[in-house]
């Protein structure tokens, strides 16, 4: 990107300073020279124009921060977004002209009326001095003879200096004084607000946030209170203090968008709506990713991604897992005509293996969850990152070690689960019992326990002669056939078979 968008701002800033500066400067000089108030009065016009441009200037730094975020994250801009882009450099660089040539004739009103009272030729004030310093002296007249003169003054009267300022003008009698109307209050109230280094609040928020309008309100309503006094009332506000620069900033482009979409004017295109865009697109994403409910839910991530962008957490993952996991359920669907109901994502995954933990350990799920939780508590904690999954497997093993034998003990603390304890008798007994799947034999059956306890293991020999005394063993093509082969050999044994 062609722009280096801090520079922008550090050099329009850096510029809008130093020439406040020089305004301010010039100001206080005027004072000093009693320059009339009509021309200040001009001149402050102008610096009060500078001023209310100020939070639009500050609304478009924030919507370049916003690009600046994003190109330094290496995001790619489309055409449009590129167009939008170049849209906001340029109107923020004519705003800032407009500033700037506002509080430079500011400054030149000021300066102009300055070099007028200078150049204006001052009196002369006749006294008893020559220009030297000596007595003036009279020219001596010499008088006709025979004559007494009579002295004529030479010199010219003296004349009453003549002011070099402007008088200040005074109201006419019959011209009422100003009265300030609550409009005035309002306006300077914001005015201030606007233009104080530490505050620069545009008005927005006054119309929107209700504890700075309450304040806005008692300012207009108490003519006694200053303006010192309403700035601080803001300074003191708990929505102020809570709240950081980025953060109101972010509330005057949420503020803003409300009201081209009150008057049906938002089109997409501002940086507001393009940002929400992009979050909710993310949100999205990783809900379907973990398994949450809000993946289908437009509105809730609407809502989520404008809490995200007030709150300046958009890039808080964790913060959004959290968000997202408190929307993790089973979710109800359709496959084949027929209504299912399951989890998703790494929420499914998560589900998967606290079965499995159950199960090749003998337990139901809802055995193995810890303290008073349910199922969809726990996977909602896995994946936010409270609960470990871990630690959940792990204490299933050991609440299968209980009434076990010590090297069986010792097996389950070393990760191993009942499934492969037993799995040599499971073999078997699926096997003898004609089970095809020995996962299906339940490992809590008792003649399966049986096949280990405090006393050794059996052998397998063994264990296999105890199966065909089970009542299921009887079930079995084996059993058949061994019943059929003895009955044969009976047969034989009497002659009835050759």
């Amino acid at each position: 990107m062609a722009v280096d968008v801090d520079k922008l701002i550090a050099d329009a800033k850096k510029a809008q300073a130093a020439a406040r500066t020089a305004a301010a400067k010039a100001q206080a000089q005027a004072s000093k020279d009693k320059v009339d108030a009509e021309t200040q009065a001009r001149s402050k016009s102008q610096t009060d124009y500078a001023n209310t441009l100020k939070p639009r200037l500050e609304q478009y730094e924030s919507e370049l921060g916003i690009w600046a975020r994003k190109i330094a994250r290496g995001d790619k801009l489309s055409t449009v977004e590129k167009k939008e882009f170049d849209r906001l450099v340029k109107d923020y660089n004519s705003l800032n002209k407009t500033v700037d040539a506002a509080i430079k004739k500011s400054n030149d009103i000021l300066v102009e009326a300055r070099k007028k009272a200078a150049a204006k030729p001052f009196a002369t004030v006749p006294n008893q001095a020559g220009p030297t310093g000596t007595p003036a002296t009279a020219p001596t007249q010499t008088p006709a003879t025979g004559l007494t003169p009579t002295p004529k003054p030479t010199t010219t009267p003296a004349v009453k200096p003549k002011p070099t300022t402007t008088p200040a003008v005074k109201p006419k009698p019959d011209e009422p004084a100003k009265v300030e109307t609550p409009v005035d209050r309002e306006a300077t109230a914001l005015g201030a607000a606007a233009t104080s280094t530490d505050l620069a609040l545009p008005e927005t928020l006054f119309k929107n946030i209700p504890s700075l309008n309450a304040i806005l309100k008692k300012y207009v309503s108490t003519p006694g209170m200053t303006e010192a006094a309403f700035l601080k009332l803001i300074r003191d506000d708990v929505w102020f203090k809570q709240n950081s620069k980025e953060i109101k900033n972010r509330y005057v482009q949420y503020y803003n968008y409300r009201d081209l979409q009150a008057s049906g004017q938002a089109q997409g295109t501002t940086a507001y709506e393009m940002e929400i865009a992009k979050i909710e697109a993310s949100l999205k994403k990783r809900a379907t990713e973990i398994g949450s409910a809000a993946a289908s839910d437009p509105a809730a991530l609407r809502k989520a991604a404008e809490n995200l962008y007030i709150t300046n957490r958009s890039d808080d993952e964790s913060f959004i897992t959290d968000f997202l996991a408190a929307s993790i359920r089973p979710i109800k669907g359709m496959i084949g005509g027929k209504a299912t109901e399951g989890y998703s994502g790494e929420a499914l995954t998560n589900y998967d293996k606290l079965v499995e933990a159950a199960r090749d350990n003998g337990f139901q799920v809802s055995d193995i969850l810890p303290g008073a939780t349910t199922e969809q508590q726990v996977i909602q904690g896995i994946i936010s990152g409270k609960i470990d999954v871990n630690r959940v497997i792990g204490d299933a093993r050991k609440l299968a070690a209980q009434g076990q034998p010590q090297y069986v003990r010792d097996l389950l603390a070393q990760g191993y689960n009942l499934k492969q304890v037993f799995a040599p008798y499971r073999q078997v007994m699926a096997n003898v019992l004609e089970i095809g799947d020995p996962n299906q034999i339940d490992l809590n059956d008792p003649l399966l326990r049986s096949a280990i306890t405090d006393k050794g293991d059996m052998n397998l020999y063994d264990f296999r002669k105890q199966l065909r005394q089970d009542n299921r063993w009887q079930y079995t093509a084996q059993a058949k056939e061994d019943v059929s082969t003895a009955a044969l050999q009976v047969l034989r044994d009497f002659g009835f078979q050759g």
